[in-house]
């Protein structure tokens, strides 16, 4: 599609009026008439919004509508907007989609009830911020944040202002992970010994090359808190052509924008590990393990991990998370017995690229006895939806009811927390065959060691920092992440 300069500026200056925040942060207040809909802006029209998030919203047209969409690419603001306006036509109802650059203004307004954040990982913390400080409720693609700084401000700010999260875990709304979780819960394996993650590995790739920085992306603006100074190339962000929205995006394996398969993969499968061993609140006491790092000869560019083999300790229960798994969880009792769940037989996405092909592979629920799988029959496509993850959100927005929605904030961090965990001990233990080892205190959120402790910290450059986004609501950074500001 090629870029109408007229276009792009008229999106980008749809509504953008000057935002004026409060200066205090607020909660939402409002109260919502049976026949009124939730008015829903997304923030991010990239690939998984496209596939995900404004699809489900459509389906949910009884009681929401997206009235204004951001992103920094006017290609794909144009495409999300054409998409959105179009999808409604098939339903009878003509909208006009607003759509801008910069999401404090689509937060400034005041017609909005719900923000739909659907950005690159390391972009999660600041947009957050501003929409839970806003009064508006909060829809986070996970993994929650980038690092475990940023998660425990974004917790608190929800706690503080009992602000409606969800996090886009959605295997939580998904029959199998369900019932197994609640099987585990309920002592059919016993005292749990074990739990085997599998989430895949990425392969080297990218380029290094520079490219001229296309017309209509605010590249600048993209590079956020990370270094400002990197040359512009397709592989480091997305793809332009609006066709290949649906594509897998080169930011994922290079850090620091992305972690890899860790936080990508794992903010689904450890989040689900978690909740199984009931742990969801909390996390591990240990990780430790080693992993082989992306192949940069040449002009690759992507760095981050490939294979991995890492421990946590829950207590006397061991988590293994590593590659050569089948890419779901397997919980292991006491006796050897076991349940299991994925998403269903064979590859689960292209995000699944060297799981093994092998026709015995486990399908979405299996047990080491029949007799033990819960009582579940799982349709052709693997997905008995408990409840639709997207519509769960909406109806405890309605219900102004943060406790209704699936996967919570603090949930959210926590799982997100050990993902980043395993990424801080890969890191730390680069070059060492021996792998590395971290404790965990998940009260106190600390290694106990200040190098790994430092990696916790949000990153930061010029006006793209937490402190400033929480400054403009009379908030102190420090004060807010603690615990005390919160309660």
């Amino acid at each position: 599609m090629r870029l109408n300069r007229r276009d792009f500026l008229l999106l980008s200056s749809a509504f953008s009026a000057p935002f004026v925040f409060s200066g205090r942060a607020s909660a939402l207040v409002r109260k919502f008439a049976a026949n009124e809909k939730v008015r829903v802006g997304i923030v991010g029209c990239g690939r998984i919004a496209t596939s995900f998030e404004i699809p489900n919203l459509i389906k949910n047209a009884d009681i929401a509508e997206i009235v204004a969409i951001c992103d920094l690419d006017a290609r794909r603001l144009r495409h999300g907007k054409n998409t959105i306006e179009a999808e409604y036509a098939k339903l009878g109802v003509k909208t006009v989609v607003d759509a801008c650059s910069d999401y404090k203004v689509l937060c400034a307004r005041k017609d909005i009830d719900a923000v739909m954040v659907c950005l690159p990982d390391f972009w999660h913390a600041l947009v957050a911020v501003t929409v839970i400080c806003s009064g508006k409720a909060l829809w986070l693609q996970k993994p929650f944040t980038q690092t475990i700084g940023e998660g425990r401000i974004l917790a608190n700010l929800a706690k503080k202002y009992n602000t409606v999260v969800q996090v886009g875990s959605q295997q939580r709304s998904w029959g199998q992970f369900d019932a197994v979780c609640r099987a585990v819960q309920e002592g059919r394996l016993g005292r749990i010994v074990r739990v085997e993650v599998g989430i895949g590995r990425d392969r080297a790739g990218g380029c290094r090359t520079a490219q001229p920085v296309p017309e209509g992306f605010d590249y600048q603006t993209w590079l956020g808190p990370t270094d400002g100074d990197v040359p512009y190339n397709e592989t480091r962000c997305h793809a332009q052509d609006v066709a290949k929205i649906g594509s897998r995006p080169g930011w994922i394996q290079l850090a620091p924008y992305g972690w890899g398969m860790i936080t990508n993969w794992g903010a689904h499968h450890i989040d689900i590990a978690q909740w199984g061993l009931g742990r969801q609140f909390s996390g591990p006491d240990s990780v430790e393990g080693t992993c082989s790092w992306m192949d940069q000869s040449g002009d690759k560019l992507w760095n981050v991990h490939t294979s991995y083999d890492l421990h946590y300790m829950y207590g006397s229960t061991e988590m293994h998370v590593h590659d050569r798994y089948q890419n779901g969880i397997k919980f292991v009792g006491e006796n050897g017995d076991w349940l299991f769940c994925t998403r269903g037989k064979g590859k689960v996405t292209a995000s699944d690229p060297d799981a093994p092909v092998d026709p015995k592979r486990l399908p979405a629920m299996a047990a080491s006895k029949s007799s033990l799988l819960p009582n579940l029959v799982l349709p052709a496509n693997n997905r008995v939806v408990v409840c639709s993850h997207v519509r769960n959100w909406l109806e405890a927005v309605r219900a102004s009811d943060p406790s209704r929605t699936v996967t919570t904030a603090e949930g959210g961090h926590r799982s997100t927390s050990s993902c980043s965990l395993g990424q801080m001990c890969m890191a730390l233990g680069r070059g060492r065959k021996d792998g590395f080892k971290l404790s965990w205190d998940p009260k106190a959120e600390t290694t106990g060691l200040a190098e790994a402790d430092s990696l916790m910290k949000p990153f930061s450059r010029d006006k793209f920092d937490l402190r400033v986004n929480l400054a403009e609501f009379g908030l102190d950074y420090g004060k807010v992440a603690t615990d005390e500001w919160s309660a």
